[in-house]
């Protein structure tokens, strides 16, 4: 089964069971099962990837059997409600079943509405600033605008902000 299938269903599992929080899977105690037809690998692999692109929440737990066993519990969050009820565009290609009849593609960005983003900008220039004006060590506010760099460069962020991500590197963390 192709990967973009296994991403669908497990993102649609989700979107049905989005009231019960976070589903355990893989190691975990009550673990959601791979449906038939999908071996528990490519399951949990497609957990792994819909986390990475943040179209759900994923909390690892630590594994302790030594034997390197993936688990965790996953739910369905509000970016990927989005792509699933309304079709949206997704940063990685997820093909819906049959009886859903969409398949969403692999945009060279996540397209938000301009004002959308422009709001989303504003936002993090008002945290940039607040860090600047808040009466910590010297220390602490690099880590915080470290983290806030890393933000910024991460798909996520460029997905959403579009060429606003690197202004704002470019304005505020050049010296970095």
């Amino acid at each position: 089964m192709k990967d973009s299938v296994v991403r669908g269903r497990v993102l649609q599992l989700l979107y049905e069971r989005r009231g019960e929080g976070f589903l355990p899977f893989g190691a975990a105690e009550r673990a959601v099962p791979a449906p038939e037809g999908i071996n528990n690998r490519d399951w949990l692999q497609a957990l792994a990837q819909l986390a990475e692109y943040g179209l759900i929440d994923w909390k690892p737990i630590e594994d302790k059997s030594g034997m390197g066993l993936l688990g965790g519990f996953a739910r369905m969050n509000e970016f990927g409600i989005h792509v699933l009820s309304s079709g949206a565009a997704s940063p990685i290609r997820i093909t819906f079943d049959e009886s859903r009849r969409a398949v969403v593609g692999v945009p060279p960005e996540i397209k938000m509405p301009g004002e959308e983003v422009q709001t989303l900008k504003d936002a993090f220039e008002q945290i940039i600033l607040a860090i600047e004006q808040t009466s910590i060590s010297e220390g602490e506010r690099k880590e915080a605008r470290l983290l806030l760099l890393k933000l910024l460069q991460s798909k996520a962020a460029v997905g959403a902000l579009g060429e606003n991500a690197q202004s704002l590197i470019t304005k505020y963390f050049a010296s970095l």
